[in-house]
């Protein structure tokens, strides 16, 4: 299973063990209804800023969404398949509320994030 297959079934499993609709879950995260559904059906990948809406929405790490085995994660770049790596460095603390991650973006690739 690839990283956007991980995300999108883990956005679907999440939602639905909240019982939320997906118009409920657009309006806890701020994400509309329509890329909710386009991510949860993997037609759509989403940027870092929008994944992070959606973590905190949830209230569940960034890390729920990233392959637990950072070794199935591919060695180089397939522009077909990801545009970017994300590793975690220090996983979810619940105490603290913290994870940390190292992120590798494909060559030449540009992601930029509003500051909210």
């Amino acid at each position: 299973m690839n990283i956007a297959q991980h995300l999108a079934a883990t956005l679907k499993t999440l939602r639905q063990q909240r019982g939320w609709s997906l118009s409920r879950l657009a309006e806890e995260t701020g994400v509309s209804k329509a890329m909710l559904g386009q991510i949860e059906r993997n037609e759509s990948s989403p940027t870092v800023a929008t994944l992070w809406k959606i973590a905190t929405g949830l209230n569940v790490p960034f890390s729920a969404f990233i392959v637990p085995d950072a070794s199935a994660a591919p060695s180089a770049f397939d522009p077909q398949q990801q545009a970017m790596v994300v590793t975690p460095v220090f996983p979810w603390d619940p105490e603290l509320r913290f994870d940390h991650f190292s992120i590798t973006l494909a060559p030449r690739r540009v992601e930029r994030i509003d500051a909210a």
